[in-house]
């Protein structure tokens, strides 16, 4: 109940820089340290349990946009294509699928391998209509993995004696009305790039627009060359990339083959996990989503 209540007054404060709401959050992150309950949150029109512990409403207080461009995404998609659905990988507690939601009623996919968060995911999306729920990490296959929880959200990391990883044409195999999915919205913290090779044979069948995570810290943390990415979209067909900053909002687009742009923006983001990309891959038969997303921005 006292977590309840510092998180209405967090939420519900007019300022975000006054001495008030900082000594809110400092008593958020002390409750913190002696374990959490969850805490009851209004998104638009939509009533969802999160962890007391998760960072998206005090955000999206802070910040209008954090986390909107998903759902503009979304809806710009479903401008060309009526019978959008979508694939979300690490869908957390159903907080994207609320955004989306918001924007445009479609099916989702749910992927969601944390025990920690998916009791509340089953419970936040209880009450649309159209989505299925998949409890698995996704990756390349053949290694194991488990969550390490942090703020509301986790990274992966290998474990001998985690939970087996899927791949996403193994997924679709049970889940096969989604194989024709336009997006694909993937976020778990360094992780992402695996889940894209793995889904390989997806993108080349579907030509599904790629929303994804895009940290050098985490992905440096999976030992991956984040930048390698980017070649596998070239060959997929994959032609432009939207680029946002972690707070939602839209810097460019650059091609697949814009090495050196692509380094650059790999190496200033590269800030410990403090900030990063968001990016959404566009195949070349979807070039003309390019502009309607932009100016819907």
């Amino acid at each position: 109940m006292l977590q309840q209540f510092i998180f209405d007054k967090i939420i519900s404060s007019s300022k975000q820089n006054n001495f008030k709401y900082k000594l809110l959050l400092a008593a958020r992150n002390y409750l913190l340290k002696f374990g959490e309950s969850t805490i009851n949150y209004r998104y638009k029109e939509f009533d969802l349990t999160l962890p007391f512990s998760h960072d998206f409403p005090i955000n999206f207080k802070a910040i209008p946009s954090y986390s909107q461009n998903l759902g503009v995404i979304a809806k710009a998609i479903s401008q060309k294509y009526s019978n959008l659905k979508i694939i979300d990988v690490g869908a957390n507690v159903g907080d994207s699928v609320a955004i989306i939601q918001h924007r445009v009623k479609t099916p989702i996919l749910c992927i969601e391998g944390n025990p920690k968060f998916i009791p509340l995911l089953e419970k936040n999306v209880a009450q649309f209509t159209d989505i299925e729920i998949e409890k698995c990490f996704l990756g390349e296959g053949s290694e194991k993995v488990s969550p390490v929880n942090n703020l509301g959200t986790a990274y992966l990391q290998k474990s001998d004696d985690g939970i087996e990883v899927k791949t996403l044409s193994e997924v679709l195999e049970k889940h096969t009305e989604f194989k024709n999915a336009k997006l694909l919205k993937i976020d778990t913290d360094g992780f992402d790039n695996k889940i894209i090779r793995g889904a390989t044979s997806f993108l080349e069948e579907s030509k599904a627009l790629v929303f994804f995570e895009y940290d050098p810290f985490y992905l440096a943390k999976q030992n991956e060359n984040g930048l390698a990415i980017f070649e596998l979209f070239e060959t997929l067909g994959y032609t432009k990339l939207l680029l946002y900053d972690n707070l939602g909002l839209y810097i460019t687009t650059l091609s697949t083959s814009d090495k050196g742009q692509l380094k650059n923006f790999h190496n200033y983001y590269n800030q410990g996990g403090s900030k990063y990309l968001d990016i959404c891959a566009l195949h070349q038969s979807d070039e003309d989503l390019q502009e309607l997303i932009v100016k819907t921005c």
